[in-house]
């Protein structure tokens, strides 16, 4: 079930990003004559293959054993919304058994509040530093400060950039998630889609989604992107719904409202509603946040492509286990798995793998289980 693949961890499921052909809205019914030719049965068939649970994982077989009683500082991008605080918690879930401080600081989706909290983890002496979707580039001189004080610095759901002074990453596959949103839009429209794009130019892996979605979706003859929304976190409460319900009422024959995440969806559904069109209007969104959860129960949010915090928190401990050992950095990537109405979980997902039991042992014995 376990096995290392060289420098970087590679989930299984990550790149077949998973969804339930089988429940509402998930398009794999849709025949193979009907518009865009070919592309519909193709993407009813990535939809179909990314669908299964995930049930292993790629994971190292070999740890350092995990030293005691370190203390970390965790920065979120901002603490609205489940991912960057539920992945910087999970960090402390995860490293507690060994004595370990973790403190999360809430980021406010400001880049100076960023900014404040590196600094100060570098000036009380942090062991290690941990940014959940906390831009680097935003950071760069706080990074290099951390760097030349011997602080490593792990960072959460960023794309690996070079140079970016970060000890190692843990992400979903961007990419991977934004063509799989494309291929349930053309399955479960059968190749007839209308759809407004929210985008967020803040940060880097927000744009290689979007960059993927388009470049799937071109490829549907009789699906179009007939209007983009700009939208930050910090304006999504502010701004993002009437952008919305504008953008709505400019292109009435809209179907689809694709968010850039979870937290733009949020935001995007009161757009839909203002606009009169609930029920007319398939909301899709990334990454699985609670609110979204229940707003997929309930047949509000159509689809929602998720990825599992708790794993994402302990891959990160891994990692600080490993900087503070002095092994060399690496990184991970994360499965995600596709769900809609009838398939959406009561909790958050997690994977089907049990990772926190793997790990443990791993960090208690410093070896393989089956050594």
């Amino acid at each position: 079930m376990y096995r290392w693949k060289g420098a970087a961890v590679l989930l299984a499921g990550a790149l077949a990003l998973g969804g339930c052909a089988s429940g509402e809205g998930s398009g794999s019914g849709a025949p193979a004559g009907e518009a865009g030719g070919s592309i519909v049965p193709e993407a009813v068939k990535a939809v179909t293959a990314g669908s299964a649970p995930v049930t292993s994982l790629t994971l190292p077989d070999k740890s350092p054993k995990a030293p005691r009683n370190k203390r970390i500082v965790a920065v979120t991008c901002t603490n609205e919304g489940d991912g960057c605080p539920l992945s910087a918690q999970a960090v402390g879930e995860a490293t507690r058994q060994f004595g370990w401080e973790v403190k999360v600081i809430d980021g406010k989706g400001d880049p100076a509040v960023w900014n404040s909290a590196i600094l100060n983890a570098i000036t009380t002496k942090a062991d290690a530093i941990v940014l959940s979707a906390v831009a680097p580039a935003l950071v760069k001189d706080a990074l290099a400060k951390a760097k030349a004080a011997d602080i490593p610095v792990v960072t959460m759901f960023q794309p690996v950039v070079a140079g970016d002074g970060i000890y190692g990453h843990v992400r979903p596959d961007h990419p991977a998630q934004g063509e799989l949103a494309a291929n349930w839009i053309i399955a479960d429209s059968k190749g007839k889609a209308k759809v407004i794009e929210v985008v967020d130019a803040e940060f880097v892996e927000l744009g290689q989604r979007s960059t993927a979605f388009n470049s799937r979706l071109k490829k549907c003859g009789g699906c179009e992107v007939v209007a983009t929304v700009n939208s930050t976190l910090a304006t999504l409460s502010t701004r993002l719904p009437g952008a919305i319900t504008a953008a709505l009422q400019k292109h009435p024959d809209a179907d689809y409202v694709v968010g850039a995440t979870d937290n733009h969806s949020l935001f995007a559904s009161q757009g839909i509603q203002m606009a009169g069109r609930a029920g007319a209007v398939k909301l899709v969104g990334y990454d699985g946040n609670s609110p979204n959860y229940r707003l997929v129960r309930t047949g509000v949010q159509a689809m929602d492509i998720v990825e599992s915090y708790s794993l994402q928190g302990w891959l990160a401990a891994d990692l600080l286990i490993r900087a503070l050992s002095g092994e060399p950095g690496r990184d991970y990537v994360l499965p995600s798995r596709l769900f809609t109405k009838g398939t959406m979980p009561a909790e958050l997902w997690e994977t089907e793998a049990d990772f926190r039991k793997h790990l443990t042992e791993r960090w208690t014995k410093g070896t393989a289980a089956n050594d």
